[in-house]
């Protein structure tokens, strides 16, 4: 695990031979990081985003909250297929709840996106 303050200095530290070889990396927040690489372009020698594992909520709104993850879906550059759930455990390996779930009165469901060359 690498902890860093940008996705910038997180490549940096990266062997280029490890980056080649890389097959799946994770960013994991907050809204800064989340933005920066879904603005990556993509590149077959590069990083590159290619999917979004997301938690979505459903219920309530967290009208509260002042930090969200960006809209990766209003991207006119970027075109994003959201994932059947069967694609979405093979690409994970293991099973996955299905469909809407609540945990202390919180709706959620989860979700991958993956990026449309």
């Amino acid at each position: 695990m690498i902890l860093k303050d940008s996705l910038k200095s997180a490549l940096s530290v990266l062997d280029p031979s490890i980056v080649k070889n890389l097959h799946r990396g994770f960013i994991i927040g907050g809204a800064t990081m989340y933005a920066e690489s879904l603005a990556l372009p993509i590149s077959s020698t590069e990083p590159t985003v290619d999917r979004v594992l997301l938690t979505r909520i459903l219920s309530p709104e967290f009208n509260e909250c002042n930090v969200l993850m960006p809209d990766f879906l209003i991207s006119e550059i970027m075109h994003w297929r959201r994932s059947t759930h069967a694609e979405l455990e093979e690409w994970v390996g293991f099973e996955v709840p299905e469909g809407e779930q609540e945990e202390n009165a919180v709706k959620y469901e989860f979700q991958m996106w993956v990026r449309e060359q």
